[in-house]
């Protein structure tokens, strides 16, 4: 039985295939090689082909193959709407997206912010560790804050409010409002756990390395 993931990958892909692949390529910024009939998109510093033939997406450096749930939203991406978006440098926090995000936006708080709240709400420094190793860019906002390219034209800011004995700390994940025009808000709330979820990721895994450089010493 297929999860319900896989039958939205499906979705995304038929839906897809109905889409003129260059105008995609075009109003998406992202690249399609016409003899292959491939996509080329950049997720973070990853770079994916999405092989339209037999409809798989890979990693093209290291053969990475994205679980169905991040495939649903990088094909959500190009396949959603025909609407051809620039960032508008308003941010907008995922309560705030219209048509469900208030809605959605209690559960996404318990499953993903009260996470970031732990990790980095009374160390938010760590935040730079993994702003600077996927290729963010640290902004003023909070006590530290890091801006990303999540998807060509999908950009992202983390937010840290630190807490101490007096002040309990906070967090906060924003998206430039143009995202609302690309991608179904699903997706976005999808995205935004993403988003936080590799953050976090990506601090165990320097820490990680860390440990093994000391332990080497």
């Amino acid at each position: 039985m297929k999860t319900n993931y896989k039958v939205a990958y499906d979705y995304e892909w038929k839906r897809l295939q109905q889409r003129d692949f260059e105008k995609v390529a075009r109003i998406r910024n992202v690249k399609y090689d016409k003899e292959k009939n491939q996509f080329i998109m950049k997720v973070f510093n990853r770079e994916y082909i999405l092989n339209c033939n037999d409809e798989t997406i890979i990693g093209s450096n290291d053969n990475h193959v994205p679980n169905a749930e991040t495939g649903v939203m990088i094909l959500n991406y190009l396949s959603f709407t025909e609407n051809d978006m620039d960032r508008t440098n308003k941010w907008l926090s995922l309560k705030e997206i219209p048509n469900g995000g208030m809605m959605f936006y209690p559960a996404f708080y318990k499953s993903s912010i009260v996470n970031l709240i732990k990790v980095f709400g009374y160390d938010s420094a760590k935040l730079r560790i993994c702003g600077e190793n996927l290729g963010g860019k640290e902004i003023k906002m909070g006590d530290i804050a890091y801006e990303f390219q999540v998807f060509p034209k999908v950009f992202s800011r983390i937010v840290i409010w630190e807490g101490d004995d007096e002040i309990k700390p906070s967090a906060t994940i924003l998206f430039d409002s143009s995202v609302q025009y690309m991608m179904h808000v699903e997706s976005i709330i999808g995205l935004g756990g993403y988003i936080i979820n590799k953050v976090i990721n990506e601090l165990g895994r320097s820490e990680s390395e860390h440990s093994i450089i000391l332990n080497l010493d």
